[in-house]
Formats: C-alpha cells, structure tokens, sequence
C-alpha cells in the first residue's frame, strides 16, 4: 500500500505542476507559485489517505525528538554544504552563490508579491507536510520492509540517497549532500517519535530559515 500511495503522489504531485506551469501568466514568480501550489494540492488526496490508514499520526517524545534531531544534523547539513560548497565553486564545479536551491534564487532576485509569498507557503509548510508524508511516511517505512536490517540505518540511507537525489537540477551537487544529511536526521526523528510530526516540524523551520535568510537580503 506505500508502494502505490508514493506512486500516486509521484503522479498526482506531477500532474497537478504540470497544470500549474502550463497556465498563462506574466511572469516567473506567478508561474511558480500555480505550479507549486498546483502540485501540493494535486496530492492532498494522499496525504488524507495517508493520515486515515494510520491508528496514531502523531507522534511521542515529539518536542525533545524535534529539537535533537534539528540541534544535531541541521548545523551538519548546513556545514557539509557549505564547506563542500566551498570547494566546488573553487575547483569550478558549481557557481559562487550564496543559495542552495534555484527556488531560493528566484525569490531573491524576484519582488515580493502575494505571488511570492504563495511560493513561500509552499516551500515552507507545503513541502514539509508533502514531502514528509512521502519519503519518511511512505517510503522510509517500505526501505524497512525491503532491507529487513538488523537497525533502521540502512533504510534511513537509501531513503535519504533518494531524497537528495530527488532534488539534482533544482540544486547544486554541495547543497544535495546537505539535504543528504539533512535526510538523516529526518528519519532518525521519524524512526524515533514513531510519526511524521517530528520530521515535518524539523522540515518546515529548516526552509523558513532558509526563506528567512533570502528575506534578509532585501532589508
């Protein structure tokens, strides 16, 4: 049932973005905006699919789990990526920005409509609701199943592999090891609280800091 519950999030989180982008509008920020929204709603159905399959959805232990796992992998994340980042723009790998994500690059050099603000919802709670309910609901667990290791380490890595690679093309390859680490501690809080509720929290603040630090830029 996992199998075909992220395969139609795959589907209906595609379909809805295509829509999203394949409507007419006057500029970047308004098509990303359709297109993102589009696809988190395309996938809604899911997730409330999801939360009914469930007997507890929420989580035990959720704010000291919550606040290890952001403590501890959140300051790895970030460093891995900036130190590799560091050393890939040197060697020409990737280019010299202070951004990780194409999306954080287009609020930046973009004006802060109620189009970008929408994109902000989006990458901020959207994406931490979706995104959880996908690779720590759905597919960690089935990594689990398929691994059937003595810990849960090895489904952790291979959802965490998936989850970064997931994001090559919208990010650079130093910012994809970041989000690898980042995976880590996700899991680590999913396996731990026993509920997404952890990993959602820790996922929302993480891109609100990131939003936050594009923010600060235009002050």
């Amino acid at each position: 049932m996992a199998v075909l519950l992220s395969g139609a999030m795959f589907i209906l989180g595609g379909l809805g973005g295509w829509w999203g982008a394949s409507r007419p509008t006057d500029g970047a920020m308004e098509s990303l905006a359709w297109t993102y929204s589009s696809a988190i709603v395309a996938q809604i159905p899911v997730i409330i699919a999801y939360v009914s399959m469930r007997k507890r959805f929420g989580s035990r232990h959720l704010a000291e789990t919550s606040t290890v796992a952001f403590v501890v992998f959140v300051p790895m994340a970030l460093a891995a990526a900036g130190l590799l980042h560091g050393l890939f723009s040197s060697f020409g790998v990737e280019p010299s920005t202070k951004l990780g994500h194409e999306t954080l690059e287009k609020l930046s050099n973009g004006h802060w409509t109620v189009f970008a603000w929408v994109v902000v919802l989006c990458v901020t709670v959207g994406a931490g609701i979706v995104e959880e309910v996908l690779y720590r609901g759905l597919i960690l667990p089935t990594f689990t199943a398929v691994l059937s290791g003595k810990t849960a380490w090895g489904a952790i890595v291979a959802t965490s592999v998936f989850f970064a690679l997931m994001h090559a093309g919208a990010a650079p390859p130093s910012a994809i090891v970041g989000l690898f680490v980042l995976s880590l501690g996700l899991c680590w809080a999913r396996v731990k609280s026993g509920g997404v509720l952890a990993p959602i929290l820790i996922h929302v603040v993480f891109n609100t800091m990131n939003i936050a630090f594009v923010y600060s830029t235009h002050l």
